[in-house]
């Protein structure tokens, strides 16, 4: 059988070709568009569907977003470098928190709690990563990220000890307070001695009883806790971080931070994106006076006869009427004065620790609440304390708890 003649073999030929080339170009254009969007919107899908893809690809979409602007893009590369623990990012993500800008008072505007919520994603991969942040960055987020400035600021290898002394003067929450007295107390920076005696007050309580029948004091306690924020649309999970002195509680893992008398550690939780302020707590935060009484014992630790001043000293009177009850009550206060200017004498012969013009300041302060438990109350009890400078009285018929 004869083939049948084409008069046009290779313009067909070249023809099919182009139309080929057409295709297969059209197809990659496509196919880079794709990759391309792919790379640049943050996936709104389960983050396992993420880390399916392969490392560099994952590192290249964490290194992409956290170049840019967009604090949703900046929020999922700092997820992925955390979760990754691609440390080679800390500069990226360092980079950020320099970007940021704090601000005096939060708002609930869209744009505004967006910047925040990206950077609390960019704070929790740093300090899961064992980043070093430099401590001015650190220091300049206190007021909006306490916890989180704080854990950076311990962590500092470099002198962090003005940014924390100023933290001292201004912390309103008192585990975020002990914190920073943990690392001050041992470096002991200037006018830190001075400031813990001069807002030192001992909280003296005096029970009065009745002969024979003893008296004694109650107890009780509290505890502190999270609320569950909700998580947000379209966003990672993050960490937030809280501060705690009592790593017992809640069940959860706490992890180290600073020791001390009273060591404090860190909680980080996934609640949503509520970010705890530095704002005093309804729950057991700890007695700061307490804190400062375990901070001004360990510097006159070396005392001779050993000096231990107490923050909440308890003192039980039996009352043989009002000539013994007076007697025993300024005998009372008196002790407490006299450790309190021996420490002042001691910590000034340092020469280092307190100076000359500190200590002529320092005057002992006392709150003294006198508990009335004798069964005949007909008679009040006596004043004997009207004349004392720097000392509070009050007199109550109720035992509280303590």
């Amino acid at each position: 059988m004869t083939e049948a003649f084409n008069p046009y073999p290779d313009r067909l030929s070249r023809m099919s070709q182009r139309k080929y080339s057409l295709l297969v170009k059209a197809v990659c254009v496509v196919v880079g568009l794709t990759a391309s969007l792919t790379a640049q919107q943050p996936p709104e899908t389960d983050p396992v569907l993420i880390l399916r893809a392969d490392a560099q690809r994952r590192a290249d979409w964490a290194t992409e977003w956290l170049r840019s602007e967009d604090p949703l893009r900046i929020a999922w590369g700092a997820w992925l470098a955390r979760q990754d623990h691609q440390t080679a990012l800390i500069p990226l993500l360092i980079e950020k928190v320099k970007q940021y800008q704090p601000v005096e008072e939060f708002s609930s505007q869209t744009a505004e709690r967006d910047r925040h919520d990206a950077l609390l994603a960019v704070l929790d991969a740093l300090i899961e990563l064992g980043a070093i942040v430099p401590v001015n960055e650190a220091h300049r987020l206190y007021p909006e990220f306490a916890a989180q400035s704080l854990i950076l600021l311990v962590r500092s290898q470099t002198d962090a000890h003005s940014a924390l002394f100023e933290i001292f003067h201004k912390a309103r929450m008192n585990r975020n307070w002990l914190a920073v007295g943990n690392v001050l107390v041992k470096r002991l920076p200037p006018g830190f001695a001075a400031l813990l005696l001069a807002r030192f007050t001992q909280h003296m309580t005096v029970l009065v009883f009745d002969p024979h029948s003893g008296g004694d004091f109650a107890s009780g306690g509290g505890e502190c806790g999270f609320s569950p924020g909700v998580p947000k649309a379209r966003w990672p999970s993050v960490g937030v971080y809280v501060l705690t002195q009592f790593p017992e509680r809640l069940g959860l893992t706490a992890t180290f931070l600073v020791g001390g008398d009273t060591a404090v550690y860190y909680w980080r939780v996934e609640p949503g994106y509520d970010n705890p302020p530095d704002a005093p707590s309804v729950c057991d935060d700890g007695n700061r006076d307490q804190y400062r009484a375990q901070y001004l014992n360990r510097l006159v630790q070396s005392s001779y006869p050993r000096i231990n001043l107490e923050s909440y000293p308890k003192i039980t009177i039996s009352w043989e009427g009002e000539t013994d009850y007076r007697g025993r009550l300024l005998a009372a206060v008196e002790d407490q004065r006299v450790d309190f200017r021996r420490a002042v004498a001691l910590l000034q012969q340092s020469g280092e620790v307190l100076t000359p013009t500190e200590a002529a300041a320092l005057k002992p302060r006392l709150e003294i609440v006198v508990l009335d438990e004798r069964t005949d109350r007909s008679t009040p009890l006596p004043p004997a304390l009207e004349n004392e400078t720097g000392v509070a009285v009050r007199t109550s018929f109720t035992n509280p708890l303590y």
